[in-house]
């Protein structure tokens, strides 16, 4: 295997928190290749605290989604015109909680953000924290995003580097 492999654990839900650590552990045990060979994302700040308290030295990032208040109170079937005011100013308030005060007092390394709210700016202001997204199919965005310093994640493989490299 080659050393430059890292495992990447997205953990979508925070009722994952103890078991991202405990997965963490068994894996060091059974693989020692792979100390220090981890990352770990999540829309959820308690995994991250909790990832950062059991394996100080695993590279962590926060995953931002725009709108991620607004969009959850609409799944939930919340229309209420006179709603959506608050819930703009949440998603304003959370950002700045989580961008000028959580990322930093945590140390997060990378910031993870959807690919439509990525933007040559943001990666400029958010640095030096290297900026991921997702997912990018596309060689041309591929290419921009690249351009402007920012990492891709993707869900197309090919072994021929003209394809999407």
């Amino acid at each position: 295997m080659a050393n430059d492999v890292i495992l990447l654990f997205d953990v979508k839900g925070g009722v994952f928190c103890g078991k991202i650590s405990n997965t963490l552990t068994h894996i060091e045990e059974k693989y020692p290749q792979f100390k220090n060979k981890f990352a770990v994302i999540s829309f959820f700040p308690d995994v991250l605290l909790k990832v950062r308290q059991d394996h100080p030295t695993v590279f962590t990032g926060f995953t931002r989604r725009h709108d991620h208040i607004q969009d959850e109170a609409l799944k939930a079937g919340y229309r209420s015109p006179s709603l959506h005011p608050l819930l703009f100013l949440s998603d304003k308030i959370y950002d700045f909680f989580m961008f000028y005060m959580f990322v930093p007092w945590m140390k997060i390394n990378m910031l993870e953000i959807r690919k439509d709210d990525v933007s040559e700016s943001y990666v400029r202001d958010v640095a030096p924290r290297p900026v991921l997204t997702w997912t990018v199919n596309d060689p041309v965005e591929k290419s921009f995003f690249k351009r402007i310093g920012c990492s891709v994640m993707t869900d197309v493989v090919s072994d021929e580097p003209a394809v999407f490299n």
